[in-house]
């Protein structure tokens, strides 16, 4: 299943903050974000144990990219680093990534997840990230439907490869449900 988006191109990938509350209601999250068609989730590495939290969701899901976006470096050495993602790349059968900071990965860092295979994002000093294939937008939740859908379509036109929206209760109805509610067919079954 691929995301909705209206006749479009752009992907939707979702931002989950640090695991709160019930671990069975954000895993349950991410499996209807995965069905809703959402094309990666993100996590950041300052999650309860992003590795370990990165592995369950690599259990439980199938098609979904699974991506860690490092915001402090400088607590993964090189070999913690590489040996975590390669773990996490098998876990997830390939579909695993890495989102980096601008300019703050050093060199073995780099070459420790380059030799991995996985997808690096490196982001840039206005917090879009650029996979090599596109840029990916990081944007605000919006409040509602039809903002959402202006939003979807003026990233689309501008060519972006997709948007990095944060978690919100209504992001899986948006994404299953990109048009307004149109219940017309209830009143034509129901007189």
């Amino acid at each position: 299943m691929t995301t909705p988006t209206f006749g479009l191109v752009l992907k939707v990938a979702v931002a989950l903050p640090a695991m709160t509350g019930e671990v069975g209601e954000y895993l349950a999250d991410v499996a209807a974000l995965e069905a809703a068609g959402a094309e990666a989730i993100w996590v950041d590495d300052t999650a309860v144990e992003p590795w370990v939290m990165l592995g369950a969701l690599a259990a439980l899901t199938h098609r979904v990219g699974l991506v860690c976006k490092l915001t402090s470096p400088d607590r993964w050495p090189a070999a913690q680093l590489g040996g975590a993602a390669a773990t996490l790349q098998a876990l997830s059968r390939g579909r695993f990534a890495v989102g980096l900071p601008p300019d703050s990965v050093l060199e073995d860092q780099l070459a420790a997840l380059r030799a991995t295979g996985v997808r690096i994002f490196r982001s840039d000093a206005g917090g879009a990230f650029d996979d090599g294939e596109g840029r990916w937008a990081a944007i605000a939740a919006p409040p509602d439907r039809e903002a959402w859908n202006a939003t979807i379509g003026a990233y689309d036109s501008a060519g972006a490869a997709g948007v990095i929206v944060p978690w919100n209760d209504r992001l899986i109805d948006l994404l299953r449900n990109p048009e307004p509610d149109d219940r017309s067919d209830l009143l034509v079954s129901t007189g």
